[in-house]
């Protein structure tokens, strides 16, 4: 079996978190020694993740949190360059808090054939029925070469609400076969767990969209234009 690392943004997700540790405590041994965690704090003001952080005790391959050590609205971004930064297994799973891994979809990862020049996306589910939802636009396993080649996120987007598409539209022009997997993520909404995605800034304000509009023509126009990567200070909890 295959191991794989998943990389999750926190934001004062204190209950989701902890409903992600006690899932993770779940999967039987065999599962639990293919997966490592890492977990990175988007600066959180208010319910930092080490203060619900248990995951080092429930036998994992590897459970490690880090922080980036500014508090930058939508700094996702620089959450999941961080994670992937950090990853020493080939193959990384990047998705948000508010989806869990169920025991079923890790098993079929560790296990199936994978195509390292492919890019796999994922079927949803909402909980707490498991009815069926759309797939999330933001959730990504591939390889870290892969990642490399479509060249991480762009960090000069960082503190802007709606910047999914950037990365998607590399990705489609990156990977060798984009492939969506019939194994399901189960998103977690608000009304099950109040603090399973962030609540504490607006989305889709017009501000966002003419910066997100600024850069993306700002760049257009650098001739040897990379994404930056790893450009907040960050430390390593735990």
């Amino acid at each position: 079996m295959r191991a794989i690392t998943l990389v999750l943004p926190y934001y004062m997700n204190r209950e989701m978190l902890l409903r992600q540790q006690i899932v993770w405590a779940t999967y039987p041994a065999d599962l639990r020694t293919c997966l490592h965690v890492i977990v990175v704090d988007d600066g959180s003001p208010q319910h930092p993740a080490r203060e619900s952080w248990s995951a080092s005790g429930i036998g994992l391959a590897s459970a490690r949190l880090y922080r980036i050590t500014v508090d930058v609205r939508w700094n996702w971004l620089a959450c999941r360059n961080l994670g992937v930064a950090a990853t020493h297994t080939q193959w990384v799973l990047l998705t948000d808090i508010d989806h869990v891994l169920p025991e079923a979809t890790l098993r079929a990862l560790v296990t199936d054939d994978l195509d390292a020049k492919a890019v796999y996306r994922f079927s949803r589910v909402d909980a707490p029925n498991l009815t069926p939802y759309k797939p999330h636009p933001n959730s990504w396993l591939l390889t870290l070469e892969m990642f490399d080649a479509i060249g991480g996120y762009d960090e000069r987007f960082s503190g802007y609400y709606g910047t999914d598409a950037e990365f998607r539209d590399r990705v489609q022009r990156t990977a060798g076969r984009l492939i969506m997997r019939p194994d399901v993520l189960v998103r977690y909404p608000r009304e099950v767990i109040a603090d399973a995605s962030t609540t504490t800034y607006g989305r889709k304000e017009p501000q966002d969209r003419e910066n997100v509009q600024r850069i993306r023509a700002e760049r257009e126009r650098e001739p040897n234009w990379r994404p930056k990567r790893l450009t907040f200070p960050w430390e390593r909890v735990v």
